[in-house]
């Protein structure tokens, strides 16, 4: 069992608590949340999708345990905040679903526009693990891989340092930094074919870098500027093809970054709406809205849940 750590709540005139959390983090720890909270406690619950519902089986367990959830806090106000549309039919009977994509909670602050000279031909930012699909860069020359990885995956993580030798690999950069990073990059990498929205996609944009994209299910591709979007084959080739391309057809970063922040408008303003509806009046969004932030700018607003193991 994971270690997680309460953080302090918003209320105002004891109005209901605010929680942010994933949506595994919550349904697979109901139990954690329950000791954490006062019995009969009103609260309102948002709910991150963090794995695309299109796939069956993920969506069966959680309208499983929504069904537990719902028992155990009748007192709870539940939405979902879902990144693909098409999520909303599957879930609107287990809980509110709107259309809320993750990556508008990005703080623009953090993320400095691309200039000067690029040091990586191409960058990844993502977990060493098997569904990031890291093969795919293997023809990739001047590559900059950041992710860390578990014991159970270190089989993985050395079948992958010998298919990219040459790359630069960091384990961890700190996340005020990771956008000085991506900024040294001509492009970013995206390659999985299923997760959630993917945060990175949405940094990659305010860094003002195009993206090597691959067909995915999960949202990341509905934040996603067109003319910054190179949609590659799931072949080291095209993924080599797709940095090649944007090494020979560059796009002003600013442009990038506007069109990203254009697209993020209207969700930040239905998350706006929504915590306002909760909170009786307009408040602050920390950064990812504080899900899984070692640090949160406002403790004060959320009661956040964060996973050290």
């Amino acid at each position: 069992m994971p270690f997680f750590n309460y953080l302090p709540a918003y209320e105002l005139n004891r109005s209901p608590r605010i929680i942010a959390a994933f949506d595994t983090d919550f349904l697979r720890n109901l139990g954690a949340f329950r000791r954490s909270l006062r019995q009969g406690e009103r609260f309102t619950l948002l709910l991150q999708t963090g794995w695309s519902v299109l796939v069956p089986t993920f969506a069966e367990e959680l309208k499983t345990r929504m069904a537990e959830a719902h028992q155990m806090f009748p007192e709870a106000r539940i939405v979902f905040l879902v990144n693909e549309k098409e999520a909303i039919p599957i879930l609107k009977d287990s809980a509110e679903c709107v259309w809320c994509h993750q990556n508008a909670f990005l703080d623009p602050g953090r993320y400095p526009v691309a200039s000067g000279t690029r040091l990586f031909d191409a960058i990844y930012v993502a977990r060493i693990t098997p569904f990031k699909r890291h093969a795919l860069a293997a023809k990739v020359p001047n590559l900059h891989l950041v992710g860390a990885h578990s014991i159970r995956e270190t089989e993985y993580f050395n079948e992958i340092m010998r298919t990219v030798p040459y790359a630069r690999w960091d384990e961890k950069v700190n996340s005020w930094l990771v956008g000085r990073r991506m900024a040294k990059a001509t492009c970013g990498l995206a390659l999985s074919a299923i997760e959630g929205a993917m945060f990175v996609c949405g940094e990659y944009s305010l860094c003002g870098i195009p993206v090597v994209n691959t067909a995915n299910i999960g949202g990341r591709d509905l934040m996603l500027p067109e003319f910054s979007a190179f949609r590659a084959e799931d072949t080291p080739e095209s993924v080599a093809e797709g940095v090649e391309h944007w090494k020979s057809n560059p796009v002003p970063p600013q442009e990038i970054r506007e069109a990203f922040l254009r697209m993020a408008a209207e969700h930040r303003a239905c998350l706006d709406d929504l915590l306002a509806s909760a909170a009786g009046k307009r408040i602050k969004v920390p950064h990812k809205l504080g899900i899984r932030c070692r640090l949160l700018p406002h403790q004060k607003l959320f009661h956040g849940l964060r996973r050290r193991g």
